[in-house]
């Protein structure tokens, strides 16, 4: 028996419309997953976030922002005061506003892809810029489905994508010269998370190489910050909450890893006896970044290299600082994914971070996979020095290129 009439217009259909309707099952099977794990509830929803929901909502929403509950910035405390005000369990709540801002974080990972593709391609004729702009909804694609960002909002209940976007967007913006707006977000990144920190080398970078910007920007980020915390001020709060805030969880963790594969894994955890070593460790290592990023300003600012670099310093914070959580690679995870995208020499080392990065969220949430952490570790530190060779490698060969065409 052969098709119908109407068979054949459906699968006529379904060709001419097939990467539209693939990216919109994509979207539903995200969106899927996620309410899947709505109700899950895990150690920190059950001893923190949940009874700081409660206790806000005891106290009348709103008006609790005239204390301290929990140790979260002023504007996502914010965020959950209004939360107490709608008719839906908390635990829903959390994880509904987290996978919203995965969904711009994943929209915002596509934009660079193909802010960076069509830099490439421009003043070339023939292009087809509608296939970049397919890529770039796909690069989007693997991030809404990148399994520690739908572990992290719908099972684990953590707003890191909230934070995340903000930093991503940030470094987008200040390489489009957007400075105004990308201060605006730093200190909205800062207003959610004291793990903003993590971009503040490459913004260093930015500056004493493209000379494009003053450092009295930063006020702008500040105000930012300050105002991110305005409902809770209006109620009664100290002025210098949002600082006393972080101030007081830099010192809360005394160890030298937290459930996160970083060289002191290795070493050991004796925090009192190693923490200097380690940030100062860290600080010669970002200088050494720094110093080098300086000597090849010509090839670091170029497109194909900002966000790569980007990475490295952030992974370089992650390997060498003490008490590093499983969850702050969250962003590290998702920048390599949109470089490996862009060059893919670089995805091995997105894949072998997401998958160390989900292994330690696994035993986070569902229970412990056995004794490897030192073999993870070795693996992270392993990754990291061949991803260091990388690039210093490709910044060189693009060194090599430019002085070549000048001498020609």
């Amino acid at each position: 028996m052969k098709m119908t009439s109407l068979e054949n217009k459906l699968i006529a259909a379904i060709d001419k419309h097939r990467n539209v309707l693939f990216l919109a099952i994509v979207v539903l099977i995200g969106a899927a997953i996620r309410w899947a794990g709505r109700y899950f509830v895990s150690e920190d929803m059950t001893f923190c976030l949940i009874p700081w929901f409660e206790r806000i909502r005891a106290s009348g929403g709103l008006p609790a922002l005239s204390g301290q509950v929990g140790d979260y910035g002023l504007l996502y405390q914010t965020l959950i005061s209004l939360m107490t005000y709608l008719p839906l369990p908390a635990v829903v709540q959390y994880k509904l506003l987290s996978s919203l801002f995965d969904a711009v974080l994943a929209l915002l990972a596509g934009l660079i892809y193909r802010d960076v593709k069509m830099s490439r391609l421009n003043g070339l004729q023939g292009v087809d810029r509608s296939r970049v702009t397919l890529q770039a909804f796909l690069v989007s694609a693997v991030v809404w489905l990148l399994p520690t960002v739908i572990l992290n909002s719908s099972y684990w209940g953590q707003c890191d994508s909230m934070y995340a976007c903000c930093c991503l967007a940030t470094i987008y913006l200040l390489r489009r010269g957007s400075f105004a707006w990308a201060f605006v977000l730093l200190g909205l990144a800062f207003g959610c998370k004291l793990q903003a920190v993590f971009i503040l080398p490459i913004i260093g970078v930015y500056y004493l190489l493209s000379k494009r910007f003053s450092l009295l920007w930063v006020l702008l980020s500040v105000v930012a910050m300050w105002l991110s915390g305005i409902v809770a001020f209006a109620y009664g709060r100290n002025l210098l909450s949002p600082i006393m805030i972080y101030t007081g969880q830099v010192g809360h963790y005394q160890e030298m890893y937290m459930g996160f594969p970083s060289l002191w894994m290795l070493v050991g955890n004796d925090y009192w006896a190693l923490r200097w070593f380690a940030i100062l460790l860290t600080v010669m290592v970002l200088v050494t970044g720094v110093w080098y990023c300086l000597n090849h300003k010509r090839v670091v600012l170029s497109d194909e290299r900002y966000y790569a670099v980007a990475a490295w310093f952030m992974w370089s914070m992650l390997l060498f600082l003490p008490s590093m959580h499983d969850r702050y690679a969250y962003l590290l995870d998702i920048l390599l994914v949109i470089v490996g995208c862009l060059d893919r020499r670089f995805l091995k080392y997105a894949v072998i971070t997401v998958l160390i990065s989900l292994y330690y969220y696994s035993i986070y949430l569902f229970g412990d996979r056995g004794n490897g952490h030192v073999l993870s570790a070795l693996i992270y530190l392993f990754a990291y020095l061949h991803y260091t060779r990388t690039l210093v490698g490709d910044i060189q060969r693009d060194e090599q290129q430019i002085t070549e065409k000048q001498q020609i």
